[in-house]
């Protein structure tokens, strides 16, 4: 037998394979695929001329490639807590009159509406996804960005949203299933 070269049938030489691959595949820090995965995004974006890319992403991978195994990493969580901090953070902004206001980051004025809405949406958003079972702390962040209008309140804003949700569920769930599948491999 010659070391590092298979001789036995295709499955054996491909669990071998595995195998020898393993210890560097759980040596891949988290933040590694966190980076791959908002670079793709942010490719993607880039490419189509749309910007799938905000800030609450960050922590939904982070949680999916740190945490694999905890509630809040499932696609459901992610998927659904995302929503309803989309769909609170939209309503708040149209019920208070916000959605006509300057954003934030270009009136450079925290309004006592904005203080308002953005309790009154962090409150509801957490409340739904309590009730969904759909816990996502990421989703928070969405629905500030909403309110304090950071992301549009729009049409457009919501197909952008819900494309970044997409893409940060399929790529995190990738991510998750080989830490978890990494973590309970010999």
């Amino acid at each position: 037998m010659i070391p590092g070269i298979s001789h036995g049938p295709p499955a054996a030489v491909e669990a071998e394979r595995r195998h020898a691959a393993a210890p560097f595949a759980r040596r891949v820090p988290p933040a590694v695929y966190s980076g791959l995965v908002i670079a793709a995004i942010g490719a993607l974006g880039w490419a189509s001329g749309v910007p799938w890319v905000f800030p609450s992403l960050g922590p939904s991978i982070a949680i999916q490639a740190r945490s694999p195994e905890h509630r809040t990493a499932r696609p459901w969580n992610v998927v659904v807590g995302h929503l309803i901090g989309a769909a609170v953070g939209f309503a708040v902004v149209r019920i208070t009159g916000l959605v006509h206001q300057p954003p934030m980051n270009i009136s450079h004025a925290l309004t006592g509406a904005r203080v308002v809405a953005a309790a009154l949406a962090v409150f509801l958003s957490m409340a739904l996804q309590e009730l969904a079972d759909a816990n996502h702390a990421p989703a928070e962040a969405t629905t500030l960005l909403i309110v304090v209008g950071a992301l549009d309140a729009t049409l457009k804003g919501a197909l952008v949203l819900l494309a970044g949700i997409a893409l940060i569920a399929v790529f995190g769930e990738a991510v998750r299933r080989e830490k978890l599948e990494r973590r309970a491999s010999p």
